[in-house]
C-alpha cells in the first residue's frame, strides 16, 4: 500500500488569501461609500450596502467551501479506486481494474467530460480540469490502469 500508484486532483490554493483581501476590501470600500452618503442625509444606502457585504461573504464562504475538493484515483491490486470530495459531499466507487473503461466524451465544441465504468456503475472524472487537462488525465488513467 506505501507504494500504490495513484492520481490526485485538485483546485490549486495559491489564490486564497488573495480572495480574502480582495472580498474584505470590497466590503470596506461598499461601506465606506454608504457611510459618506449618509452622513449626507441618504441614509437608505446603508441597507443596501450591508446586504451588499453579506452577499459578499457569502459568495466567499462558497469560495472556501469548494477550496477543498479533490478528485483521487488509485490502483490497489485488482481494484481501481474513486475518491471525490465536491463542497463537502463525499464520493468513493471502487472498479475492477480488468474491466474499467476509461472515455473521454465530447459534450460540445469546448466542453467534455471523462468518464470511468464497469459493471453498471459510472463516474465522471477530472471536473476540476480543462479540455487540456483532461486528455492528459484520460492518458494517465489508461497507463495506470494498464500495469
Amino acid at each position: 500500500m506505501l507504494n500504490t500508484p495513484k492520481i490526485l486532483i485538485q483546485r490549486p490554493d495559491g489564490a486564497r488569501h488573495t480572495v480574502a483581501t480582495v472580498f474584505c476590501l470590497l466590503g470596506f470600500v461598499t461601506i465606506a461609500i454608504a457611510v459618506a452618503f449618509a452622513t449626507q442625509g441618504l441614509w437608505l444606502v446603508l441597507p443596501f450596502a450591508g446586504l451588499e457585504c453579506v452577499s459578499l461573504g457569502v459568495a466567499y464562504w462558497w469560495l472556501t467551501k469548494q477550496s477543498d475538493d479533490y478528485e483521487l484515483i488509485r490502483v490497489d491490486e485488482d481494484k481501481v479506486v474513486f475518491e471525490s470530495s465536491f463542497s463537502g459531499r463525499y464520493q468513493k466507487m471502487t472498479f475492477n481494474r480488468y474491466w474499467l473503461q476509461v472515455f473521454l466524451e465530447q459534450t460540445s465544441v469546448r466542453h467534455s467530460k471523462i468518464w470511468m465504468r464497469s459493471h453498471g456503475q459510472r463516474v465522471e472524472v477530472g471536473r476540476l480540469l480543462s479540455g487540456v487537462g483532461k486528455r492528459d488525465l484520460v492518458t494517465q488513467i489508461q497507463k495506470l490502469i494498464s500495469r
